[in-house]
This record gives structure tokens, sequence and C-alpha cells, in this order.
């Protein structure tokens, strides 16, 4: 299929969910692909003049969200869905279930993840010269008979998680040490036509992928709506810093090393508990937003991680990805810290060939926004964000200015 993908890039809060439901066709079939089982409830239920589905398993587990979906396609049924599902669609596209259906995608979709890092000697040994992968053209990594015949007896040292990964054809080596999965193109060549809709679709790693696989794509973009939405922010957003944090080295790498270092996590906690103290004194946490890598927040068994500890913030306070999107479960947070340095895994820019720093710079900014417009800024009510990170202030002051070429 040649059908043109069409990205409908306009501000969070814009109205486009609510103009996908207003825009149904009774004669269109449809396939809505959202981000979260509250987005698909509200397409079921706010859909007045078109019927729509929930692909559901059976009390016995016996029949899959998947075979649901299959079976609501053979149907012709108006579809709705979650993202999880959709990676899964690859064998359904294949028998050309989805060819006369409107895709709709709401944000974008992961594209590419790393999977796991291995020693070069333990994938070359152990995986391939062994006969348990083989390595394809383009890096395609596929399992081998011998590996599902011996599955179990090499479980202790081959990883179940990278067979899982090459049963479904998307798995690839990067390098000589780097399992990544990525999107097979079929789901990006399916449907009758395709339409995503996000906001600063320039820095999403989904535009980038489809120029890798030379798939036709028009952006729709409205620059008065943009303008309007800057001025809002500006208007709404009271901008500030935390000193205490702002030297500290806030990227992935950067908060893994430092939850070892007892310096790090000293002054970064230390910088929150002043901010609590101060700034923050009297404001219910239960209203506050943060992100930081998880597993410094909070531990595996729900402790204070050791960002956490002596904070004076874990309690309450709503940690979140710093990838969040498409929800508004926290649209009634008031004040919000945002401590990250966002950048592509290295791996990931490797894969697309693109590490630039305009890329990388675009990419952070349009996570921040969607990171942003979780709060309660999506309903037009002013927020405290508070970005530490020097590269992340710069870049979204920018933004807010209109300077650069992200606006």
């Amino acid at each position: 299929m040649n059908t043109t993908i069409t990205i409908k890039d306009y501000p969070c809060g814009s109205g486009k969910t609510s103009g996908m439901i207003k825009n149904f066709k009774k004669d269109g079939k449809y396939l809505v692909i959202l981000p979260y089982l509250s987005e698909v409830d509200r397409v079921i239920f706010e859909t007045k003049h078109v019927s729509f589905v929930q692909p559901e398993p059976n009390d016995t587990n016996e029949h899959t969200k998947t075979a649901s979906l299959r079976e609501h396609l053979i149907l012709g049924n108006n579809i709705a869905t979650t993202h999880s599902l959709y990676d899964q669609l690859v064998p359904i596209a294949e028998e050309g279930l989805l060819d006369d259906y409107n895709i709709i995608i709401d944000e974008v979709l992961d594209v590419i993840e790393p999977v796991a890092t291995k020693s070069e000697t333990s994938i070359q040994e152990f995986y391939i010269d062994s006969g348990f992968v083989e390595v394809k053209e383009y890096g395609l990594v596929l399992a081998t008979d011998k590996w599902r015949e011996k599955k179990a007896d090499v479980s202790d040292t081959l990883d179940n998680k990278i067979l899982n990964y090459a049963e479904t054809g998307c798995l690839y080596l990067l390098g000589k040490h780097m399992f990544i999965w990525a999107m097979p193109s079929i789901l990006l060549c399916a449907g009758k036509t395709i339409t995503i809709m996000t906001f600063k679709a320039e820095g999403s790693l989904l535009v980038s992928y489809m120029e890798n696989l030379a798939l036709p794509y028009v952006i729709k973009r409205d620059k008065n709506k943009e303008q309007a939405f800057r001025e809002m922010a500006i208007d709404l957003i009271d901008l500030q810093d935390i000193p205490a944090i702002s030297r500290l080295k806030l990227s992935h790498s950067g908060q893994e090393a430092g939850m070892k270092s007892h310096d790090y996590y000293r002054k970064l906690s230390g910088g929150l508990k002043n901010l609590r103290s101060r700034k923050l004194k009297g404001t219910n946490l239960n209203n506050l937003m943060l992100t930081c890598k998880k597993n410094a927040w909070i531990t595996d068994n729900g402790k204070a991680g050791v960002f956490a500890k002596g904070s004076k913030m874990f309690e309450n306070t709503n940690w979140i990805a710093n990838t969040t999107r498409g929800t508004n479960e926290y649209a009634h947070c008031t004040h919000l810290i945002y401590l990250y340095d966002q950048n592509i895994n290295p791996y990931v820019g490797q894969w697309l060939n693109d590490s630039s720093r305009s890329f990388n710079d675009a990419y952070a900014l349009t996570e921040l926004i969607q990171w942003v417009w979780r709060s309660r800024i999506r309903k037009g009510e002013p927020i405290t964000l508070y970005l530490p990170a020097p590269r992340m202030r710069s870049i979204f002051i920018n933004w807010l200015e209109g300077n650069g070429k992200m606006n």
C-alpha cells in the first residue's frame, strides 16, 4: 500500500480527539488506537452516531484480545483499542484484514525500543556461533529451531526475552552488542488510510523512522493555533529553577550513575527538601507531578528510592514517567518538577541514522511539552514548572519565544 500517512500536528488540548469523534462517518470503517483504556472508553461512550467495540478476552483466557480484535475486523466492526495491542497486528495485517479500515492513531507509537545489551563475545559465541539465532540483512535477528527445541535447557544462559522478540520478526542487532526492537513496517503501510494525531511531530521517533523507511507522509499544522498555544503557555506557566540541583547531570545515564553516588543523591534529595520547606510550603503534594528515573524515586517494593529519601516529597507526590502522554489523570496538578535532561537513547539515534543535536533537541521539546500538558494547564489553568536542567530550560524558553527551527 502506498497511502500517504497523514499527521495532524495540532497543540495539546486543541480538540483533536473531539474532532475525530465528530468526524466519524456512518459508512466508514475505523480502527482507533489510543494510549489508555480511559481514552478507549471515551471514544466508545462519546461517539453517538457510530458504534464502536473494544476487543476483550474471555474469562478462560483461551480467547485473547488479539483473537477478539481479529473477529471484530472480520465482522467489519468499528474498533477502539490501546497502543499495547498495535504491534500484535502483523499477522492480521498480512491477512489483509486492515485493508479497508481507516486507522487513526492518537499520539505517536513506540517504534524503536532497546531490548538488551550483551557483550560482543556473549552474542557471538552463545547466540550466533552456537546456532541459536541467525543474523540476516540489516541486522534482522531470527530465532532458530534449535533454540525453540532447547528453550528449557538453555534458559539459564540465553535470554528468553530475546527469543520472544526474535519470534516476532522485529528484533535487530545494532553494532555487535545491542538488541533492539523495531516496529514492523507493514503496520505503517496497512489500512485504507492512516492518520496520526500528535503535537511537535518533528521531534518524534516515528517521523524519523518513517523517513528511514521512505514512507510517504504529510504533516498538517496550524501556525496560528500554535502561536496562540505558546502565548497561552507564557501566560500560564511560572517557570522556575532549582539551583541546588541544576548542576547535577540529569540525563538518564547521569541519574543512573547518581543513584550510586551518595554526594549526588544527597544533593538532589536535599534540593527537593529545601524546595518543599520553602517555595512549596503548604502545597498539597497530591497536586504535585514529578518525573525522574523511576527506581530512583520508588523501588520495586514500593519504598522511597534514593532521590525520594529525605526529600519530604515521597508521600502523595504523583511520580509519572517522563514519556507520559495522552492521559487526563493528572489534570489536577498545579506544580511540576521535571528532573530530566531528555535525550534520545544513543543506540536508537544510531539506528535512525540521526544523532544530530537539532533532532535530539526537537525530541526533548516534544517529550517535555507532552509531559507538561498532562497537568491542569490543559484546562487553561496556571501551573508552576520547575525545570532545573539548563539545556531543557533553554530549549523550552526558545520554543515559548518562537525562536529557532522548532517553532
